[in-house]
C-alpha cells in the first residue's frame, strides 16, 4: 500500500554536477534518499552503505551530513511528523463543517500511513529508543485535534474547554492509531474504509459530548 514520492532534492543535485553540490542541498538529498531506504526496508534493515551508494558519497560524507543511523531516522521522523501535521491542517481547513473535517483529518492520516508504512510501523510499534520520537507525533497531533473540537464546541455555543477538549482529542487519536494498528496486516482494507469506521464509532459520542 506504500507510495514513494520522487526525490526532489535529487533533481537538485543534478544542477551541480560540474560543480560542488552546496552542503543544505546535500543534506536535504541524504535524508529524502534515507526516507525512501526507511520506507522501503525498515530502520533496522535499512544500512548506511546503502544509502551512500543511493546518494553517491561515501559513507564517511554520509555520517558527517547527518550523524549517525539513529539520528538520521530522527530527522527523518521529525520531517515526517511536521508532513503529517501540514496534511491535516490543509484538509480541515478545506472542510465545510465539523462531521467534513474529521473525515478530512481522518482520511490525511490513513493515506499517509499508507505512504510511510515502515516508517510509522516503527513508531507504532517500537517500546524501545523512538517511544520519544512517537509520544513527540501523538501530542501533535493531539494538539491539532484538540483545538479542532474546540473550534467546533465554540461555534456549537458551548463554553471553551481546554481540559476537556485535550481528553477527547487523545481519546480520538488514540482510537485511530489503534485502528491503524490493526491495518497492519489487513492492507486490502482502503483507507476510505478506515475512515468511515473511525468517524462512525466516534462521532456521534464527539458530538453529544460537545453539545452538553
Amino acid at each position: 500500500m506504500s507510495t514513494v514520492p520522487p526525490l526532489a532534492a535529487q533533481a537538485e543535485v543534478a544542477r551541480y554536477r560540474h560543480g560542488r553540490v552546496p552542503r543544505a542541498v546535500r543534506e536535504r538529498q541524504v535524508i529524502e534518499a534515507a526516507e525512501q531506504l526507511f520506507a522501503e526496508q525498515g530502520f533496522a534493515a535499512a544500512s548506511m552503505d546503502e544509502l551512500s551508494r543511493r546518494v553517491g558519497v561515501s559513507k564517511p560524507v554520509v555520517y558527517a551530513l547527518v550523524g549517525s543511523k539513529e539520528e538520521l531516522f530522527r530527522r527523518c521522523v521529525e520531517r515526517m511528523s511536521a508532513t503529517l501535521a501540514e496534511r491535516v491542517t490543509a484538509a480541515v481547513a478545506a472542510a465545510p463543517d465539523p462531521r467534513s473535517q474529521m473525515e478530512a483529518a481522518t482520511l490525511s492520516f490513513f493515506r499517509f500511513v499508507a505512504q510511510q508504512p515502515r516508517l510509522w510501523e516503527v513508531l507504532a510499534f517500537d517500546t524501545g529508543p523512538f517511544s520519544a520520537d512517537a509520544a513527540a507525533i501523538r501530542h501533535t497531533q493531539n494538539v491539532l485535534v484538540a483545538a479542532l473540537l474546540d473550534g467546533a464546541a465554540q461555534r456549537g455555543g458551548a463554553a471553551a474547554d481546554p481540559i476537556r477538549a485535550s481528553a477527547l482529542a487523545s481519546a480520538v487519536n488514540g482510537a485511530i492509531e489503534a485502528l491503524a494498528r490493526w491495518w497492519h496486516g489487513h492492507e486490502d482494507v482502503a483507507p476510505e474504509e478506515l475512515t468511515r469506521l473511525a468517524v462512525g464509532l466516534l462521532l456521534p459520542g464527539l458530538e453529544q459530548l460537545l453539545a452538553a
